[in-house]
Formats: C-alpha cells, structure tokens, sequence
C-alpha cells in the first residue's frame, strides 16, 4: 500500500509536532517550517544534480528566490558535501 503525499506529511509532521511541543513553548510553526523547507530544497537540488536553473524549476520558484533561500537556511551547495575517501592503488 503507498501512502499519499498527505498521508506522509500527516504521520511525519505529527511526529514532528510532538516531539518538538515538548520542548517549545509556542512558535513551533516556524521551526517545522524551516525544516521542511530545507529539505525539500536540500533534496531538489541532489535530485537535478545541483542544477539551481532546474532546481527553481522544480521548486516553482525563480532562481533568485532559490538563491536566497539557500542563503537564509545555510544549505550547503555541491562543492561542500564531502566526498567519501577512495583508497589509491600503489
């Protein structure tokens, strides 16, 4: 059985909703927000292999935006993850 977006987004920001009220008071939208939001980005923008033209595509949004955001949620771009060790053969 596959779940619809709604589904998925109701069981895991219901999680979200939990876990963070227990520590929060109040002004848990934001935060829940915020996270989402980076995500969502931080996986469109590995999905179009860091494409920011397609990315904003995807998104629904001018690039400009996208750059912003990027900016505001200190996403990291490409260049910055790093890249698993490969052993040299001698």
């Amino acid at each position: 059985m596959s779940l619809s977006l709604y589904d998925l987004l109701k069981r895991d920001v219901k999680k979200m909703v939990i876990s963070i009220s227990k520590y929060e008071k109040g002004n848990i939208y934001p935060l829940i927000v915020e996270e989402v939001e980076k995500n969502l980005i931080e996986i469109v923008l590995q999905e179009v292999n860091y494409n920011y033209f397609r990315a904003a595509q995807v998104l629904g949004i001018s690039r400009s935006t996208l750059y912003q955001k990027i900016k505001l949620l200190n996403i990291p771009g490409k260049d910055s993850f790093v890249r698993p060790a490969v052993a040299k053969i001698k």
